[in-house]
Formats: C-alpha cells, sequence, structure tokens
C-alpha cells in the first residue's frame, strides 16, 4: 500500500512538470521599424476563426495567420496591413481588386482556377461534432433528419448540404456553428477540427462533445492571390520561403498548434483533475484509496494508448506538411521552397569567378489545355514535360517545379558561359517534339527568363525576381524565346513597381478628378452631350493622364475600383447640372474590357443609376469595338440588359478592330465614334475620307448616331458635314476642361 501512495505522488509531480512545459509558449520578438517608401501590401482575413485569425475582446487581431503575415513582412522588409472582416466580404474584396490577398484561404480544385495560391502552411481537416451524450449518431448517414450546422462559405458547404435529409444550419463563422451545437440549435457541427477544438477547449467544454466518423478530408490552406497580381505572389512566397527557412515558421506554428491543440494537452487536464479530486480523498478509507488506485491505473492505461495515438497522428500530420512544403504533388520534381534552399546553399559554396544561372521558364497559352481537355490531362501533360526538361540538364544540376506552368532550373559550375546558350538552346529545341497523351498529340513552346550569377544579382531573392523580369520580357517578343537580364530592364521594372504603390495610394486618398470634352451638334454648333475622361492629380507629379496608369490599372485588378469611382462621379456630376437648372445633356463613360467583361458590371452600373439618381437616358457607355468582339456572345446579351435598362450603349474607336460589319446590325448600339485616326488628315488622305463617308453610310443603314472624334480645323468639321457626320468632338471646339470651367459654356 505505502507503494501504491509512493507512486501516487510520483505520477503528480510527473504530472505538474508536465503541465508547467505544456503552458510555456514561444514569442516572436519584434522590433519598430520605420516603414516609410516601404512597399505595402493589404491582406485580409476572417475575425472570428479561432486560431487561425480573430478579434479578441480588447479588437486586437491575432491568431496564426496574423503571426504568419507579421513575421513575413519582417523577413522581406515590407509592410503589411492587416485587415479583419467576414469571410464573405473578404473574398469580395480580393475578386474586386481592393486588397492583395487573402492570408488564408483552403485550396480546391475551383479555387485554384480563380486564385494564385502560394506554398501551404498548414493541412486542415473537417470533422462531426456531436454532444457526447447521443449515442444513435454513429456516421454521417445518421445525421438524417437532424438539425447541422455549419460556417456559410465552407469549402464544403455543398456536400454538407448534400447529405440526404438534414436540416441546414448555416452560421457566419466556425465559432458561431460549434456555439450552436453547445446551445441546442443544432444536433450536430460540421466544420474546421482545429478551430472546434480550440475554441471548445478555451471554454472549458472539451469534455461535452466528440468526433462521429471519418474526418471530411484534407485540404492544403495557404495565403490567396488573384492570378494578376504576381508582385503580391513572389512577396509572399519569397517570405514563406524565408521564414521556414530561418525557423520562424516553426516557431508560430508551435505555438498555436504544436501542444495546445494536441489531444495530450486535454487528457493532462483531466488527469490533473482526477488527481486533485483523489488527493481530496486520500485519507478517508485504505479500502477506498485502494478502489480508486485501481481505476486510475485503468484510466491511465486508456488515456495513455489515446496519447500515443494522437502523437503518431501529430507526427504524421507533420510529415504531410513536410511533403507539401517541399515537393510538388503533380510532377514529384522538387519545389520552390527547395530550389530556393538549393540556390542559396550553391552561392555560400561558389569559388572564385564561378558562374551560376537560373533559368525560369513559362509555358505559352498552356491555359488552352486546362480550359479544354481538363486539369487532369493539363497535370499529367505538366509530368511528362518535367520528365523531359530533366533530361536536358547536366547531373548536378536542379529542375524544380515553380508552380502553375512554370519550371526551375538550376545549372551551376559554370566555367564557360556558352553552357547556358547550350541548354537553352536545347530546351526551345525539344519543344518542337510533341507531348504524346492518350489519343492527344500536344505541341507546345516555351518562354525562358535568364538571370545569370553575379551580373544580375548575388542573393537568391535578386536573382529569382530577375528571372521572372527577364521571363516577362521573353514573353513581350511573343513567346517561344529566351531573355537574359540587364541592367537596363531591372530599373523599368522598379519603375512600375515604384508607379503601382503611387497608384493605390491614388486610390485610397481620391487623387482622381474628372475632365469633360463637350460633343457638339455638326450642323448648328450646340453642345448636345460631355464625354468624361479621368485625371491623376499626383502629389509628386502634377497631372498624369490616363495613358500612363490605366494599363497598369487593368493589369493589377485596380481598374475595378478606378472604374466604380469614375462612373460614379460622372453620374452624380450630371445630376447635380440637371438639379441646377442647366440643360439635361448625356455624359458618356469609358467602360475598360475588363470592367466590361465583370460578372457584377450590370448590376454595377443599376446601382449606381439608382444612388445618383440620374435617369438612365442621360448615361452614355462607350466600349470600343475590340472589346464588343472579343466575345461576340457576351457582348449581344450585354448590351440587350444595358438597352432594357434604358442606357444609352457608344461604340467607340470604330473602325480599328477590324469586326465583322454583319455584327453591327445585331448590335443594340445608339452610336458610332469614328476613330480620330481616320479624321487627322481627312482633308488630304482620300482613302481615310472614303473609309469615313463608308462607316457613315452603314450606320445610316442601321439608324445609328455617328460622331467623329479628333476634330483639330475648319476643313475637316466641312468635310464632315459634307459626309452626314452627326456630332463632333475635338480641339476645334474644345479641349476636356474640369467641371466648373465648363459651366461656362453650358
Amino acid at each position: 500500500m505505502k507503494k501504491r501512495v509512493i507512486g501516487v505522488g510520483i505520477l503528480l509531480l510527473i504530472f505538474i512538470t508536465i503541465s508547467i512545459s505544456i503552458n510555456k509558449h514561444t514569442k516572436l520578438s519584434k522590433e519598430p521599424v520605420d516603414v516609410k517608401d516601404k512597399i505595402k501590401l493589404r491582406i485580409v482575413g476572417d475575425n472570428n476563426f479561432k486560431p487561425y485569425e480573430y478579434v479578441d475582446e480588447k479588437g486586437e487581431f491575432k491568431g496564426f495567420n496574423i503571426d504568419i503575415m507579421k513575421a513575413i513582412g519582417e523577413a522581406m522588409d515590407i509592410e503589411i496591413e492587416l485587415i479583419p472582416m467576414r469571410w464573405s466580404d473578404a473574398v469580395f474584396a480580393l475578386e474586386n481588386g481592393e486588397i492583395d490577398g487573402i492570408q488564408g484561404m483552403s485550396k480546391t480544385e475551383e479555387r485554384k482556377a480563380k486564385y494564385l495560391f502560394t506554398q501551404s502552411t498548414v493541412v486542415n481537416s473537417h470533422a462531426i461534432f456531436i454532444m457526447k451524450d447521443l449515442e444513435n449518431i454513429k456516421d454521417i448517414e445518421d445525421l438524417k433528419g437532424l438539425r447541422v450546422a455549419y460556417q456559410e462559405k465552407d469549402i464544403h458547404e455543398e456536400r454538407i448540404r448534400g447529405i440526404p435529409g438534414i436540416i441546414s444550419i448555416p452560421r457566419y463563422s466556425q465559432i458561431e456553428g460549434i456555439q450552436a451545437l453547445l446551445d441546442g440549435e443544432a444536433d450536430a457541427f460540421i466544420g474546421n477540427r482545429m478551430t472546434a477544438v480550440y475554441y471548445l477547449n478555451n471554454i472549458k467544454k472539451i469534455n461535452k462533445v466528440k468526433t462521429i466518423g471519418e474526418p471530411l478530408g484534407e485540404t492544403a490552406y495557404g495565403p490567396a492571390i488573384l492570378p494578376e497580381n504576381k508582385l503580391a505572389y513572389r512577396l509572399l512566397e519569397e517570405g514563406l520561403n524565408r521564414i521556414k527557412q530561418n525557423g520562424t515558421y516553426d516557431k508560430i506554428y508551435k505555438k498555436w498548434f504544436g501542444h495546445q491543440l494536441s489531444y495530450g494537452h486535454f487528457v493532462l487536464r483531466t488527469y490533473i483533475k482526477y488527481i486533485i479530486i483523489g488527493a481530496g480523498v486520500i485519507g478517508i478509507v485504505l479500502l477506498l484509496l485502494f478502489i480508486w488506485n485501481k481505476k486510475l491505473q485503468q484510466e491511465v492505461a486508456k488515456r495513455t494508448s489515446e496519447l500515443e495515438t494522437a502523437n503518431k497522428n501529430l507526427k504524421a500530420h507533420q510529415e504531410r506538411i513536410y511533403r507539401l512544403a517541399y515537393f510538388d504533388p503533380i510532377t514529384h520534381l522538387p519545389n520552390r521552397v527547395y530550389f530556393m534552399e538549393e540556390l542559396e546553399e550553391t552561392i555560400e559554396n561558389l569559388a572564385d569567378n564561378e558562374k551560376l544561372a537560373i533559368l525560369h521558364l513559362d509555358l505559352d497559352r498552356f491555359k488552352y489545355i486546362n480550359d479544354n481537355l481538363g486539369h487532369n490531362i493539363g497535370d499529367e501533360v505538366l509530368r511528362l514535360l518535367g520528365v523531359r526538361l530533366g533530361e536536358l540538364i547536366s547531373k548536378g544540376d536542379l529542375i524544380a517545379r515553380g508552380g502553375g506552368d512554370e519550371y526551375l532550373i538550376l545549372l551551376k559550375n559554370i566555367e564557360d558561359i556558352s553552357k547556358i546558350d547550350t541548354v537553352v538552346d536545347g530546351i526551345i529545341e525539344s519543344f518542337k517534339e510533341y507531348i504524346a497523351y492518350k489519343d492527344y498529340e500536344l505541341y507546345l513552346t516555351t518562354s525562358i527568363g535568364i538571370a545569370i550569377y553575379p551580373e544580375a544579382g548575388e542573393d537568391s531573392i535578386s536573382l529569382m525576381k530577375n528571372a521572372e523580369i527577364a521571363l516577362y520580357e521573353a514573353k513581350e517578343m511573343g513567346g517561344n524565346s529566351y531573355f537574359k537580364y540587364n541592367v537596363q530592364i531591372g530599373k523599368r521594372e522598379y519603375d512600375n513597381l515604384t508607379k503601382l504603390n503611387q497608384l493605390r495610394q491614388a486610390v485610397t486618398n481620391g487623387e482622381f478628378i474628372l475632365y469633360y470634352q463637350p460633343k457638339f451638334d455638326i450642323k448648328t454648333g450646340e453642345i448636345i452631350g460631355l464625354e468624361s475622361l479621368i485625371r491623376w492629380e499626383n502629389p509628386r507629379r502634377g497631372l498624369i493622364f490616363p495613358d500612363e496608369f490605366i494599363p497598369l490599372a487593368e493589369e493589377t485588378g485596380l481598374i475595378f475600383s478606378i472604374g466604380e469611382w469614375v462612373l460614379r462621379e460622372a453620374c452624380r456630376q450630371n445630376k447635380e447640372w440637371i438639379d441646377k437648372g442647366y440643360k439635361p445633356r448625356r455624359v458618356s463613360v469609358n467602360i475598360s474590357a475588363r470592367q466590361f467583361q465583370h460578372y457584377n458590371f450590370l448590376d454595377m452600373v443599376s446601382n449606381i443609376l439608382e444612388e445618383t439618381g440620374l435617369e438612365p437616358k442621360y448615361l452614355g457607355l462607350e466600349i470600343t469595338e475590340t472589346t464588343a468582339i472579343s466575345d461576340i456572345t457576351y457582348t449581344l446579351d450585354v448590351l440587350d440588359r444595358l438597352k432594357e435598362l434604358g442606357v444609352f450603349v457608344i461604340m467607340d474607336d470604330f473602325g480599328t478592330g477590324y469586326s465583322n460589319l454583319s455584327y453591327l446590325g445585331e448590335m443594340n448600339i445608339d452610336e458610332l465614334k469614328i476613330d480620330r485616326s481616320f479624321i487627322w488628315d481627312l482633308d488630304i488622305n482620300e482613302k481615310n475620307r472614303a473609309i469615313s463617308r463608308t462607316i457613315i453610310l452603314l450606320a445610316k443603314q442601321f439608324n445609328i448616331l455617328v460622331t467623329a472624334e479628333g476634330i483639330e480645323t475648319e476643313k475637316q468639321l466641312n468635310i464632315l458635314k459634307e459626309l452626314g457626320s452627326d456630332t463632333g468632338q475635338g480641339y476645334y471646339f474644345s479641349k476636356p476642361i474640369p467641371a466648373k470651367e465648363l459651366e461656362k459654356l453650358l
């Protein structure tokens, strides 16, 4: 009996020691930095998704993802603004280009088609939770007729709602879903296992629930960006590389998941509870102590077994994370993280005058294979190409998959620079052979960017960045070619990056204004309409015209917020003029191709008209001929719906798009604008005069108004009167002017 008492004391000492060690957390120190002139990224996350990301009772944004983003910002020397919001709002903000990325999103096939994912930070699994006292529910099939809670927009939402006979209980967050189970509003909860366990542990109700059945599946989880935002992708990807290499990632992971979410932690807490109870009754009677001790031994054996199982699962989970972190699951090649570590090690061991080179390959128009043949065939083609490329490099060199349809090649031990040209020529030549898969013979080409050490950089980040810059140059040359990085190209890329940061600030600070150019009736000289034209009032450079910043806005997705502002401001200003008593006139707004093809374009137009109170007939939307014919079926549908709304539709730059004139009769448009290239030399160029005459006659056949833009001389005006043009626009009448100055003409 004395031995048993001593044994209980030893057990108590062990458990107290373990409890103290469990509650130690690694704390990441942070030094204040000057963020002046730093690159800034705007990243959002879910405001209630513990332990990944959440706003605590003090209003602080905390969690695993927040620590990861802060570590990336410190590692890359950039500023990352972290913004909490509801999950559905976060997805909407990303798709509208209002932010750079979402700091954590589960990767699915559907999402891979819409977003660009960096390497994964964790692997998530979903589980089914029920109250512990329910005995008749063993698996997912037993949920029929029961109330099942889940998070709205969850990656398994369709699968959950497809369970036969269940009553769906959607909630805004995972926490609200598990709380619905605890409050009796639901019979079961299906959601993220780590989040549920973390929350239940914090509110001390871990013993009230249990999981049933098999997990619903595992998904990779990490930052997501729009495909156009290559800059944000590169910064986050390289940031993850660095914090994984320097050990910061491991500290953050252990802080949030390493101990506090392990099942063994909860078991140990249960042990301590039992030991305290046992210590209180240890002096009652020897018989009761003997019985209690026997039961404790049985419980220890049971809990130890459970702890071993939990540790085994944790180890397997960590091994899966390692495979995801260092190897590509499709091609089985090393991934970008592996490549970066190998590159840095190679740079450290370079001998004097020894060189190395990075080849960054991107397959030209590979998207068409995925879109037309499916991602399964596309993945197999990527695997076969990886094998072929691996046969073209020397032993000791390295090939890796860079993500998407990209490959990275590291050429080492270069003593003769001609080795690079030999390898690149061999790669280009190899693409002349088709890829054979099943019944398909697929011909592909590739673009290659080349960065050579030390000319293109003396560290891994510089070399990778400059190889990608060179790749873009190869793409600009039409593909199926290669380009070597040089200093001039690097300066141009830096200038673009600076301009992008300033453009983001302009959107935030409201630095845009609208100018207006009048449209005149050619016969009477009366102002019958206005065209709104955006200008950027840059605090450093002054007034900037749209041709300097609109292409960059389209490339990065900022065009959506800029275009929406232009439309709203033009409608607001026109309504103000009408309310002041000026004669009602139509104001037209130029619509970019990306705006026109966006899924919510029609809703945006309708909402702004309703918001500003402007009658639809006083709004004109100008789309270019090239935009209209890019997807004629879509265009015809949108134009019909705009006419139903009552909006005036104008085809801009007509005559430059080489469109099929038969479509003109099908398109529901009100006005054509003859491109200024046909007007400039109208008085001396018979060919352009004949083209203008033909366009005007054709438009009259379809009852469409004609506007000639770019009129600068009286001779041009007289010729256009003769040809029958309805309206004119150009410097002969008036240049674009601010709203206040225009009121003098109205």
